[in-house]
């Protein structure tokens, strides 16, 4: 069974912040992306895992030029989360996430 509302919510270690802080450092602007001008977000569905544990990522909403692969590879390499809680016990939960490619400005 996959919740999809829980009483306590997945979540990254750390909370959102770090999550963006973790995404700042480890996502890699693909080159094509780049050189296209590719920015926007890329929203990405997945199931947090009892052990917090992230299975099943898929793209809901696709940028292209390499951005959804590199979102993907990004999120499987993240650290466990911490599972999402109802009536006191760990269970498994879908959840969407948007990653934010944007190009610095020079």
């Amino acid at each position: 069974q996959i919740f999809t509302a829980v009483e306590q919510a997945p979540s990254f270690p750390g909370g959102d912040g770090a999550f963006g802080k973790y995404l700042g450092k480890n996502i890699r602007y693909p080159a094509i992306a780049r050189e296209n001008n590719v920015q926007g977000r890329v929203v990405l569905t997945f199931v947090v895992e009892r052990d917090g544990s992230l299975t099943d990522i898929k793209v809901l909403r696709s940028l292209g030029s390499g951005t959804d692969e590199e979102a993907i590879r990004v999120l499987k390499a993240s650290p466990k989360w911490k599972p999402g809680i109802q009536n006191g016990r760990p269970v498994r939960v879908q959840y969407s996430i948007p990653v934010n490619f944007t190009l610095a400005s020079e």
